[in-house]
C-alpha cells in the first residue's frame, strides 16, 4: 500500500481570468478530488475578485508526484466513469468540459499555480514547493515543480518538545527536568509523534522507521526505572525483538564512562573561560575533505555565517545528511569552532580527551566547514 502525504497551501489562478474561465475550471477541479482518496479534496473557490484560494489534498507517496499524474488519472477517470453503490457517477464532469477549459488555458496562456506544504505520513518528507499548471497546446496539462525544498523539522515548537520531555519523564522516578529537556533537545529527532499518539509500539516503530533510536542512550543516561519503563520494554521488544537494555553494548557505556553532566549546558551558560579566546588559536586541524553523510557534528562558539545562527548552520548540516548533537561523545566526528571565537571550553577539552583515546574526531573552523558546506 502505498504511503499517503498529506499537503496544503494555495492556489492562485494567474493570467486574465474571467468568471467564464473561472466557471470553466470549478467542474475540472471537482474531477480532481479523485475518489477522494489522492488529489485536491477541498479547496475554498475562486471569483474574479478572489484568484487565490487555499486548499487541502493527499498524495499517493508525494502530492508533487500526484499533481504530475493528474493528466492521466482524468483520462482513466472518463474512461473508467467509476460509479457509486447505487449506480450514479462519482463525478459528473464530461472530458469534453476538461478538454474545453484546457483550450481555454492555452489560448489565453492561463497558469495555475499550485504553493504548498507535503508531509509524507510515518517518517516521510516534509517539503514546500511550488508549481504550475499550463496547457501549451490545450491537448493535456502539464504540471512543472519550479522550486522545492526541504523542510528541516526543530524543537522550536514548543509544544512537541514539551509532550517529548513528558513522554521520557514518565519512565524517571526522580529527574532534574531542565537536564532532561536539554537531553531531548540535542539527542531525539524533532517530531510531533509525542503529540499526536501516546500508544508506544507506535512511537517506537516511527524511529524505527527513521533510523534514530533514542531509548538505548535514554536507558544510558538516565537509568530509567518506573514501571512505566517496564511496559515500554514489552512494547520495544515487539518492535525489535529485545528489551532496551539488551541493545546496549559495552562500547556504547563506555562512551558515558566520563559523562560531564554539564556538558549539555548552552555555550553562553558555561561559566568556564577558555585560554584560547584571548589568543584566538583554536587546536583546530587543515582538512582537505569534509563527509557530511552520517557524520555527527557539534558545533561550539559564534558564528560568523548566517548571521550568527547556529541553528541554521545545523539545518544546513543535516541537509547535506550530516546529524548535529549538543555534546562531545565517542561517536563525534567533527567538533566545529565558530570563526567569531568564544569556543565552549568543555567542548574542546572533551575532544582532545576523545581524540587522546583515539577517537577520530576532527576539530575544525566554521571556515573550512563551509568550504564543503555550500
Amino acid at each position: 500500500m502505498a504511503n499517503i502525504s498529506s499537503a496544503s497551501g494555495k492556489i492562485t489562478l494567474k493570467g486574465d481570468w474571467t468568471q467564464e474561465y473561472i466557471d470553466a475550471f470549478e467542474p475540472v477541479l471537482d474531477l480532481w478530488g479523485f475518489y477522494g482518496e489522492y488529489g485536491i479534496q477541498c479547496c475554498d473557490g475562486f471569483d474574479e475578485e478572489h484568484l487565490t484560494a487555499g486548499f487541502s489534498g493527499c498524495g499517493r507517496w508525494s502530492f508533487s508526484g500526484t499533481l504530475d499524474s493528474f493528466e492521466n488519472w482524468s483520462r482513466q477517470w472518463f474512461k473508467d466513469k467509476p460509479k457509486r453503490p447505487n449506480g450514479e457517477l462519482i463525478c459528473t464532469t464530461t472530458e469534453e468540459q476538461y478538454d474545453n477549459f484546457l483550450k481555454i488555458m492555452s489560448e489565453n496562456n492561463l497558469v495555475i499555480e499550485i504553493d504548498f506544504e507535503d508531509v509524507e505520513e510515518g517518517c516521510g518528507v516534509h517539503i514546500h514547493e511550488i508549481g504550475q499548471f499550463t496547457s501549451d497546446d490545450g491537448s493535456c496539462i502539464s504540471y512543472e515543480a519550479i522550486s522545492c525544498e526541504d523542510i528541516i523539522p526543530t524543537w522550536d515548537d514548543k509544544d512537541a518538545l514539551n509532550a517529548a520531555v513528558d513522554f521520557f519523564e514518565n519512565f524517571l522516578s526522580d529527574v532534574d527536568r531542565k537536564k532532561l529537556r536539554k537531553w531531548v533537545k540535542n539527542n531525539v529527532t524533532p517530531t510531533d509523534i509525542f503529540e499526536e499518539t501516546d500508544d508506544e509500539e507506535t512511537i517506537i516503530g516511527y524511529f524505527c522507521d527513521y533510523g534514530e533510536d533514542p531509548f538505548v542512550e535514554f536507558c544510558v543516561r538516565f537509568s530509567p526505572d518506573t514501571d512505566a519503563w517496564t511496559d515500554f520494554n514489552e512494547a520495544y521488544e515487539d518492535v525489535y525483538g529485545c528489551i532496551v537494555e539488551e541493545n546496549i553494548g559495552e562500547e556504547y557505556y563506555d562512551e558515558f564512562d566520563d559523562y560531564d553532566e554539564d556538558e549539555d549546558e548552552d555555550d553562553e551558560d558555561d561559566e568556564d573561560v577558555n585560554d584560547w579566546d584571548t589568543e584566538p588559536q583554536y587546536p583546530t586541524e587543515d582538512i582537505d575533505s569534509l563527509e557530511f553523510e552520517g557524520k555527527a557534528f557539534v558545533l561550539t562558539g559564534d558564528f560568523q555565517n548566517c548571521d550568527g545562527d547556529r541553528k541554521a548552520v545545523e539545518e544546513m548540516i543535516v541537509q547535506k545528511g550530516g546529524r548535529c548533537t549538543g555534546s562531545v561523545s565517542g561517536k563525534t566526528n567533527y567538533l566545529v569552532i565558530g570563526d567569531f571565537g568564544s569556543a565552549g571550553a568543555k567542548k574542546v577539552e572533551k575532544a582532545l580527551e576523545q581524540k587522546e583515546k583515539g577517537k577520530d574526531i576532527k576539530i575544525i573552523t566554521e571556515y573550512d566547514l563551509f568550504r564543503f558546506l555550500k
